[in-house]
């Protein structure tokens, strides 16, 4: 098999993950492996397509990691849209269904809600607990302690 071909072939995987992903994960190795390519067809050796291949892979890296995705993630991030859910978030209210982190089981009533919980801790039912944050359908509560 010609090297152009292998290229090619590195090339074309890497943007297919790049696709899949979305996250800047493989567009490096896929710039590295176009000019690896191009070199190929202009005739240059096979360790001189290698290490010039490495060293643009490893260029794109560094400059991915520290320019370019911060700035994407940071623009990912403005577009997220709250939900009413998040309103859920520091509100107090009371456990209807014990909370048992082994078994990953429990239900709280909140702002008249009931939502599946968890917690790092056994919460027993009638306690009174405060939402600290939402994982997926699940609230992360803690329990108020009582004085």
């Amino acid at each position: 098999m010609q090297m152009w071909m292998i290229w090619g072939i590195v090339l074309v995987v890497s943007l297919v993950i790049e696709a899949a992903t979305l996250g800047l994960t493989t567009v490096w190795c896929a710039a590295g492996a176009l000019v690896a390519l191009v070199m190929s067809l202009m005739g240059c050796s096979v360790q001189s397509q290698i290490i010039v291949m490495l060293a643009v892979t490893v260029v794109c890296f560094v400059i991915c990691i520290i320019w370019i995705k911060p700035k994407y993630d940071a623009k990912r991030k403005e577009n997220i849209q709250p939900t009413n859910a998040d309103r859920l978030i520091g509100k107090e209210g009371v456990v209807i269904k014990a909370i048992d982190p082994v078994e990953g089981v429990g239900q709280i009533k909140v702002m008249g809600q009931i939502w599946s919980a968890k917690s790092d801790r056994r919460i027993e039912e009638g306690a009174k607990i405060r939402v600290e944050s939402l994982e997926g359908v699940k609230a992360k509560v803690s329990e108020i302690k009582e004085d």
